[in-house]
């Protein structure tokens, strides 16, 4: 009888230490710890003193704050993110990423805390005006982004024959380098990012990129499936922050502007 009793007990125990969630973790670390890629500005960049700033630190030390932790950002390659995450080497992910089914295969996402519109990046005399120009040009998009597939997509939907296939960068730098070499003619990106890197060079234009072919896209947090404790705490926080103005005085310091009555109220699901 006793070893039964014991054997009862430790499942039970084992059963409450399963159940109790990241999010239980998290306050007994007294720290989250997220991924995200640096050198996405004006999202999460080095200053010029060597400093990790932009719109992500500053919402996930707010977040931090209100949930009374400390917030520790993990450098990361993007193309894996996701499985870094599912990895153990973060708890979730705030670095930008824009909700799209495909990740919601493998994620759940917070309530959206940005805008993440599309956007195309050229040179001003490329002769390039909208999408429908891209025929013949070779365009290119961030490694594991959704512009990869609205590029096909827009291809497909357009009718355009590409110059090659569709190329993909890990940084947003090096696509701009290769933009001024002319190795290609077109990158896709969000739109905010893309904006801010064309304040610093004339030499080239953004344009819009959009298409009833895929829907409003909006930049949220990712979790893993199982963690809706974590999940759930950080739309409360997400909530509060749009409810006392605090969410849009900070996208009013990075983006110029505040996006939030665009945002939903609810986590994008498919």
């Amino acid at each position: 009888i006793m070893r039964i009793i014991t054997i009862l007990l430790s499942t039970l125990l084992l059963s409450s230490s399963v159940f109790a969630g990241k999010l239980d973790d998290v306050k007994a670390a007294g720290k989250f710890v997220f991924g995200l890629e640096v050198g996405y500005k004006p999202f999460e960049y080095m200053d010029d003193s060597g400093n990790l700033v932009g719109y992500d630190i500053d919402v996930s030390k707010e977040i931090a704050k209100r949930m009374g932790v400390e917030a520790v950002p993990q450098d990361t390659n993007w193309s894996t993110v996701i499985q870094s995450m599912y990895d153990g080497s973060f708890d979730l992910i705030l670095g930008g990423m824009t909700a799209t089914e495909k990740r919601y295969q493998r994620v759940n996402f917070s309530i959206p805390y940005m805008n993440a519109a599309s956007g195309i990046i050229v040179l001003k005399d490329s002769g390039i005006n909208d999408r429908s120009d891209l025929g013949g040009k070779t365009v290119s998009a961030g490694a594991g982004t959704p512009q990869l597939d609205q590029l096909q997509i827009s291809a497909d939907e357009l009718g355009l024959s590409y110059n090659g296939d569709i190329k993909s960068y890990d940084s947003d730098a090096v696509a701009y380098e290769a933009m001024r070499a002319k190795r290609i003619d077109a990158y896709a990106s969000t739109l905010v990012s893309l904006l801010e890197f064309a304040k610093t060079d004339d030499n080239f234009i953004v344009l819009p990129f959009a298409s009833e072919k895929w829907a409003q896209e909006y930049t949220s947090m990712a979790f893993t499936k199982e963690d809706n404790d974590l999940r759930n705490a950080f739309d409360d926080t997400i909530r509060a922050m749009k409810a006392d103005g605090t969410l849009a005085a900070i996208q009013e310091k990075w983006f110029g502007q505040s996006f939030v009555d665009t945002l939903p109220d609810e986590a994008p699901t498919w």
